[in-house]
C-alpha cells in the first residue's frame, strides 16, 4: 500500500468505535475498516468471545478433513443468505483463493478455457489474479504487469466514466455489452470458448463503480445464451457493505458462483468461501481447501458476525443517505469533483481537471487526502489515483459519519477554491 507515501502515521487502534488514534495522540474517523475486513470495528466483542470459546473447545483443526459443528452451521447460514439456486459452499482462507477456485470450477464445468473479465477490477494478489485485473494495481499501470493466458477483457461498465463516449454527463454503460458482442466475440474469441464471466457487482478499487440495470440485463442474457458461468466477486461488496446482504441483490442477480471474504471474517481470523450451485459443485474434482481453511475459531467469529449483520445493514443505509446528501452536493459546487457515488457504507469522490473532459486529477485528490487528514478523517487514498474512497465500519455512528463528511466538505473548500 506504500503507506509512507500517503500517510506519515504509525497507527494504534483503541477500543473506540469508528475512530483511529496515532502514537502522537491524533484521532481520526476510521474510513478504512481494514479494507472491509473489520466491518464491525477492530474490536467486536461478540466476535472475539466466540473465537476464544471455540479455541477453548475445539483448538486448531484442519476443517476440510475433520469438521466441527460450527463449520456445518456456517455453511448452512451462508446458503440461507445466498441468492438463486446456490446450494453449496467451498471453504477457502482468502479471497484470492476463492477467485482462483471459482475460475477452476467454471473451466471444469464447461470444459472451456477462457474467462471474460473487466478492466480495473481487483481479484487478489497472486500473479494470475493480478493479471485478471489487467494491472497489478487496479485503475493504473506501473510497468510490472504480469500476463497470463486464458483471460479476455472488456471495460468495466460505468454510467459516469464510459469507455466509448466523451460525453460530459451520464453515459449508457450497456455499450459495453455491444462491445463484447460486436468486437470481442467477432474478432477475438468465440462464445463457446468462454467458460465464465468474472465481475465485481461494485468495483471498489476502481472507485466504487457499479453497472446499470440495463448492463446487467444484457450480461445475464449473454450468460444464459452462451452457457457462461456468472461469477460474482462479492469479497469487498458483500455481507452488508453495499447496503444489502449482497451487492448483486440491488439488481436481483442470481450468479452461478458467488465469492465472499473480508467481511465474512467479521474482524476475526481470515475467512473466505465460494458459494455455488449443485450443477457446478456437486460432483467437482476441484480442490479449494487447505491446512488453515475454516479453523473452528475463525468459523465461530464469522457466525458471530452474521448475527451483527442485519442491524449493521440498517445502519449502513443511514450512512448512505448522509453521504449522498452531504458529499453528493460537492459535485455541483466544484468543477474539480466530477462525481460522488455511495452504496451503503461505501463511497467515492472522483477528482477531475474539469467536468467536460472528465480528465483524472490524481494530484488534487492527493492534496485533498492530506487536507482531510488534518481535519481528522482517514480514508483510502493513493497518490496515483483520482478517486478518494470512504469505507467506514458498517456500525459507524451516523453522527460521526456526518461529522466526517462535514470535514471533507471543508477540505474540498481548501483544495478546490
Amino acid at each position: 500500500m506504500h503507506l509512507g507515501e500517503t500517510c506519515p502515521f504509525i497507527l494504534d487502534y483503541k477500543d473506540e468505535s469508528g475512530l483511529i488514534h496515532d502514537v502522537d495522540g491524533n484521532t481520526f474517523a476510521n474510513h478504512l475498516a481494514a479494507w472491509g475486513a473489520a466491518p464491525y470495528g477492530p474490536f467486536p466483542p461478540t466476535v472475539r468471545k466466540a473465537m476464544c470459546d471455540a479455541w477453548d473447545r475445539y483448538g486448531m483443526e484442519i476443517s476440510c478433513f475433520l469438521q466441527s459443528p460450527p463449520v456445518v452451521e456456517l455453511a448452512e447460514r451462508l446458503i440461507a443468505l445466498a441468492p438463486g439456486k446456490i446450494t453449496r459452499v467451498a471453504p477457502t482462507v482468502t479471497g484470492t483463493e476463492a477467485v482462483e477456485g471459482a475460475i477452476r470450477l467454471a473451466r471444469e464445468h464447461t470444459g472451456r478455457p477462457m474467462i471474460l473479465t473487466f478492466l480495473g477490477q481487483y481479484h487478489g494478489e497472486s500473479t494470475y489474479l493480478a493479471a485478471s485485473a489487467s494491472t497489478e494495481l487496479a485503475e493504473i499501470t506501473t510497468g510490472s504487469t504480469p500476463y497470463a493466458p486464458g483471460l479476455m477483457f472488456a471495460p468495466y461498465p460505468s454510467s459516469y466514466r464510459g469507455a466509448f463516449t466523451r460525453e460530459p454527463g451520464s453515459v449508457d454503460d450497456s455499450l459495453v455489452i455491444d462491445y463484447i458482442n460486436d468486437w470481442l466475440l467477432r474478432h477475438q474469441v468465440e462464445a463457446n470458448q468462454i467458460a465464465g464471466v468474472l465481475i465485481e457487482p461494485i468495483a471498489g478499487e476502481l472507485g466504487v463503480y457499479a453497472p446499470s440495470g440495463s448492463f446487467w440485463a444484457g450480461l445475464t442474457a449473454m450468460c444464459a445464451d452462451h452457457g457462461w458461468v456468472l461469477i460474482c466477486d462479492e469479497i469487498q461488496s458483500g455481507l452488508g457493505r453495499s447496503g444489502a446482504v449482497w451487492a448483486g441483490d440491488l439488481w436481483g442477480l442470481e450468479p452461478d458462483l458467488l465469492l465472499t471474504g473480508k467481511s465474512l471474517s467479521a474482524g476475526g481470523q481470515p475467512m473466505a468461501a465460494i458459494l455455488g450451485t449443485d450443477a457446478i459443485m456437486a460432483k467437482t474434482n476441484v480442490h479449494t481447501t487447505g491446512t488453515y481453511v475454516w479453523e473452528p475459531g475463525a468459523v465461530a467469529g464469522a457466525l458471530a458476525g452474521l448475527d451483527l449483520m442485519p442491524a449493521a445493514i440498517d445502519n449502513a443505509l443511514q450512512l448512505q443517505e448522509i453521504g449522498r446528501q452531504k458529499l453528493g452536493s460537492l459535485v455541483e459546487r466544484y468543477e474539480g469533483i466530477g462525481d460522488y457515488r455511495q452504496y451503503g457504507a461505501w463511497g467515492a469522490l472522483e477528482f477531475v481537471t474539469d467536468k467536460a473532459s472528465k480528465r483524472p486529477d490524481p494530484s488534487t485528490q492527493a492534496a485533498f487526502h492530506q487536507a482531510a487528514l488534518r481535519r481528522g478523517v482517514f480514508a483510502i487514498s493513493f497518490p496515483q489515483k483520482w478517486t478518494y474512497r470512504l469505507q467506514p465500519e458498517l456500525t459507524m455512528d451516523p453522527d460521526l459519519f456526518a461529522w466526517s463528511c462535514d470535514q471533507l466538505a471543508v477540505a474540498a473548500e481548501e483544495v478546490l477554491s
